[in-house]
């Protein structure tokens, strides 16, 4: 019997092609359709195009003519360089201006706001003298990124002073496990730290990360993709602060998108499914169903090439909540059985995701089966969620409590009281506004018993301090 032969492409794999049709949670067949609907816009008559060629064109076994390139481009409004569309000899014909990005440089920044959030930091560790070098500054940006650690007697990483070198073209493996290690700081401090003490050193590392990226002249190298990874966790890590802890949804907003950017550099899927469920969150909260889906769909989508089973199961539990809270409890509770489902698959866990377990699936469930109206059942699954929950997790403990006082409320008042004193006392100890926004719910079902005077005393009594944190 003769020796079987596999075909080797013709072409390289073109990722980043297939990396944006991921972001947007799109089938081959979806971008078919798009490029048809480019086409016959631009009345360039039949597309002759099937899934199969799009296939094609991300494995390397052909590359797009120039007519689906054109609509490549028009599709997912990004530069052909961007969509790996480009030869290496049309690549080479990229100006040398520095106004014009790089072809290889993915990450994109927010220079001003986050010039802006740095350069307060700087004026303080400074003593209020804003006239300094770029030298100075990047050891102030250094200085602020480790303050979080020096203050909490975390010990700083062997390496740490390099990342404020000046010039750099090349990443040093020192230098990117040290910033590596400095995120890994930030995400367990999270859980004992107040936001705003974190915020600070939590941004500056973005700022610095970024820099770092920036300045490579490897930007898809394996250090590189490594110290995206860690500029991507930092990048989310600053907008859950902002945005759930501190209920800063606009200053949040580029540090969700850095996230975004990064983990794209990164080529990490889980880590974009991540950013991509916490994006969703912020239309989800405000009740806005399509856009919190298309997030949670591009999230799916990664999911499928990276995700162990905690990152599953979390997806399908945001999922739930965004739709529990468009008024779609059964679509909700489905999700959660989706979830359950997740949590037992197969498949490794990423280091970083410390923000949910089958305790912190528990309260999702309670909280989709409160807003169903099965109070009962939801007092169940929350009150086992705040009993498996980690001791560290209070921030976590107070949106348990808040959920089991509503449940609580209509059949037994005095308890849900007792459980919303439990709760602000928590909120009073480590600020978190996700855990203020449940109050109105609790108000709603405290409102025919003589104790919502005290719970709007109480809260009136947190919610200065957490709105001008």
């Amino acid at each position: 019997m003769g020796t079987r032969r596999t075909s080797t492409p013709k072409h390289p794999t073109n990722t980043r092609l297939r990396w944006q049709r991921l972001q947007r949670g799109w089938s081959h067949q979806e971008v078919v359709e798009q490029i048809k609907r480019s086409i016959e816009q631009a009345d360039e008559g039949e597309a002759g195009l099937n899934a199969d060629m799009v296939g094609r064109w991300e494995t390397g076994g052909r590359k797009p003519d120039p007519r689906y390139k054109k609509h490549l481009v028009l599709v997912f409004d990004l530069p052909a360089s961007e969509l790996g569309l480009l030869s290496s000899e049309e690549l080479a014909l990229c100006p040398a201006d520095p106004v014009v990005p790089a072809p290889t440089t993915n990450v994109i920044m927010d220079e001003q706001l986050i010039d802006v959030v740095v350069k307060k930091v700087m004026l303080v560790l400074l003593g209020g003298n804003a006239e300094f070098g770029r030298p100075v500054f990047l050891k102030g940006l250094l200085g602020a990124s480790l303050a979080a650690l020096f203050s909490n007697g975390v010990a700083i990483p062997d390496g740490a002073e390099a990342l404020a070198a000046e010039q750099r073209t090349r990443l040093d493996r020192q230098s990117v496990d040290a910033f590596a290690a400095i995120t890994a700081s930030h995400r367990d401090l999270y859980w004992t730290t107040a936001a705003a003490e974190l915020v600070p050193s939590a941004t500056a590392h973005v700022h610095l990360g970024t820099g770092m990226l920036k300045s490579t002249s490897d930007a898809e190298g394996p250090q590189a993709r490594q110290l995206a990874s860690a500029v991507a966790e930092s990048s989310l890590l600053a907008s859950r602060l902002l945005f759930f802890d501190l209920a800063q949804g606009d200053a949040a907003e580029p540090f969700f998108q850095l996230a975004d950017d990064a983990a794209s550099t990164s080529q990490d899927h889980a880590l974009a499914a991540a950013v991509l469920g916490h994006r969703a969150f912020v239309p989800g909260f405000a009740g806005q169903l399509q856009p919190a889906s298309d997030y949670l769909s591009a999230a799916h989508a990664h999911a499928r090439y990276g995700a162990g089973p905690l990152l599953r199961s979390w997806l399908h539990c945001v999922d739930a909540e965004v739709s529990a809270r468009a008024g779609q409890p059964r679509a909700s509770l489905t999700r959660i059985r989706s979830a359950e489902d997740a949590l037992v698959t197969a498949g490794t866990n990423p280091t970083w995701l410390d923000f949910f377990d089958s305790s912190r699936l528990d309260g999702f469930a309670g909280n989709a089966l409160l807003l169903a109206g099965r109070n009962r059942e939801a007092s169940g699954r929350l009150q086992n969620a705040l009993d498996n929950l980690a001791e560290t997790a209070t921030k976590q403990k107070a949106v348990l409590l808040f959920d089991l006082a509503a449940a609580y409320a209509s059949t037994d008042a005095e308890h849900a009281v007792a459980t919303v004193r439990q709760a602000c006392d928590l909120v009073g100890q480590t600020p978190y506004s996700t855990a203020l926004q449940r109050v109105p719910d609790v108000r709603a079902a405290l409102s025919a018993t003589p104790y919502v005077d005290e719970l709007d005393e109480r809260v009136r009594a947190l919610s200065g301090p957490v709105r001008e944190a």
